[in-house]
């Protein structure tokens, strides 16, 4: 069996249940280790990760980061990086326009690449792909009730009426 850590939780029960409530699940996850190990003292990884169904490295780590740097650290998001985007908010504002351009939208993400590109953007298929649906919610690939492209003589010819010759 392994060993049980002792770590003492500074914080009350009612602190981290009323902490808890405005987490995302990740996190609550992380604060409902807290509550565990002010009821019920000091308990081993394994049986932690079983009960909040979470790897028991996971628990290791957080057990680790509050006992470290407390509850702040706990609660951090970690996540993303300090790159700046590659898009400035003028292209941004040009993408948004020909996307909604009922004429000059783009037909599809190989197109819209290319154009992005051309503003010396180097930016890969699947970059601007991401890109895009994640901004804009695109979807290239639409049904529409007219073609795009569509040559208003030729539809009008299409359009004229048959003469009855019987």
């Amino acid at each position: 069996m392994g060993k049980k850590k002792d770590i003492i939780v500074k914080e009350s029960l009612s602190e981290l249940k009323a902490l808890q409530k405005g987490l995302s699940i990740q996190k609550q996850k992380r604060v409902q280790m807290l509550i565990h190990l002010k009821r019920d003292g000091s308990l081993t990884k394994n049986y932690m990760g079983e009960a909040l169904c979470v790897s028991s490295n996971s628990i290791q780590l957080w057990r680790k980061c509050y006992e470290e740097h407390g509850i702040e650290a706990l609660l951090e998001d970690k996540r993303g990086g300090s790159r700046p985007g590659q898009i400035s908010s003028s292209i941004y504002k040009r993408i948004e326009k020909r996307l909604n351009s009922p004429t000059e939208g783009f037909k599809s993400y190989k197109e819209a690449q290319d154009w992005i590109n051309s503003f010396g953007i180097n930016m890969g298929y699947h970059a601007v792909n991401k890109y895009l649906k994640r901004n804009f919610n695109t979807k290239l690939k639409v049904g529409r009730k007219s073609h795009i492209d569509k040559d208003p003589a030729g539809e009008a010819v299409f359009k004229k009426p048959v003469s009855e010759t019987r």
